[in-house]
């Protein structure tokens, strides 16, 4: 049987009535979106609703109870061992704290995925780690230990290290997170030149939406397991929604509730239950 060769026009990642439950608790309820080829789509929500957990869906890290997720034509679930790993490593990972390797250097950081998986010889991983570290502007601290980066620095590193195998995919978990406005600045404008540059497809989990509107094609709001909104970014916040509207506006209370459920009150304070 023939593989199916996704066109240019299918989504890259096609995900379909997906269903997902931990620890007794609905993380997906029959969720459906679309991840365009090419383009910056972003995943925002409340707190807890799976977002990281959806990337994991989409690396065949976690499987779903029930549904479908397709990476460039695959259902990932259905994938053995080499087929799986082999997808993997068209995939890049920015992690949200840069999980760099505190014991190797800058070069050995970016350098690690290709020992791990290549048998390439040292000329080429050192022509491969420097061509990375020059797309990230950070070619001259190949020699420096992570303890010696900024918070910016350190994301870069891991940005680069997340593109050593040329992906056709990037998955971005907070990539702002602790970031000061000039390295939120820079990483802003790494996401959008190597997505036109390498021809990525890129996904991003963020909460700053001032960040988001600079650099998506497309919004995704989840909530309560579905996707309650999407959009672009210059219209998703004004769709009237009273999802967009607390999230997007940060109020305390709405959709989701400021009181986590909980029984009687009074029951819980011991007073006796008042007849109906």
């Amino acid at each position: 049987m023939s593989e199916h060769t996704p066109s240019a026009d299918e989504p890259l990642v096609r995900i379909r009535a997906l269903t997902t439950v931990l620890g007794g608790k609905v993380i997906f309820d029959g969720l459906h979106l679309d991840i365009p080829r090419g383009r910056i789509t972003a995943i925002m929500g409340p707190s807890g609703t799976g977002k990281t957990t959806l990337l994991k869906h989409i690396t065949g890290q976690l499987r779903a109870d029930s549904g479908q997720v397709q990476v460039a034509g695959e259902d990932v679930a259905a994938l053995d061992r080499r087929r799986l790993f082999a997808l993997r490593e068209k995939i890049g990972y920015l992690f949200q704290n840069s999980a760099l390797l505190t014991d190797f250097d800058v070069f050995e950081n970016v350098a690690f995925p290709l020992r791990q998986h290549t048998d390439l010889p040292e000329v080429l991983i050192r022509n491969v780690v420097l061509t990375k570290l020059q797309a990230v502007g950070l070619r001259g601290a190949a020699g420096l230990m992570p303890s010696e980066l900024s918070g910016g620095m350190a994301r870069r590193v891991a940005l680069a290290r997340a593109i050593v195998f040329d992906p056709m995919l990037i998955l971005y978990d907070e990539p702002f997170v602790g970031l000061d406005p000039i390295a939120l600045n820079q990483v802003l404008k790494l996401i959008r030149t190597l997505n036109q540059t390498l021809g990525l497809t890129s996904v991003l989990v963020a909460h700053e939406l001032d960040a988001i509107k600079r650099v998506a094609d497309h919004i995704y709001l989840i909530a309560n397991g579905k996707v309650v909104a999407h959009g672009e970014p210059a219209t998703i916040t004004s769709d009237g929604s009273p999802w967009t509207r607390q999230f997007f506006g940060g109020e305390a209370d709405g959709p989701v509730p400021f009181q986590y459920p909980a029984g009687d009150y009074a029951e819980d304070l011991g007073f006796p239950r008042r007849p109906a």
